[in-house]
């Protein structure tokens, strides 16, 4: 089944065994967000609630 990242555009193939698999089967319209978009949206999550350093 080919789907397509919902931020970024990037088309991928994935097969039965892939966790977002039945997820989309049951519902078609289901976001799905590749695996890069996932840990680029994860880590600059956590870099934005580190506590920030003063200046000075």
């Amino acid at each position: 089944m080919e789907v397509r990242c919902s931020l970024c555009g990037r088309k991928e193939a994935i097969s039965d065994v892939h966790k977002d698999y039945e997820k989309i089967v049951k519902n078609p319209k289901a976001i799905y967000i590749c695996d890069l978009c996932l840990s680029k949206v994860q880590y600059e999550a956590g870099e934005y609630n580190k506590p920030k350093k003063p200046i000075g």
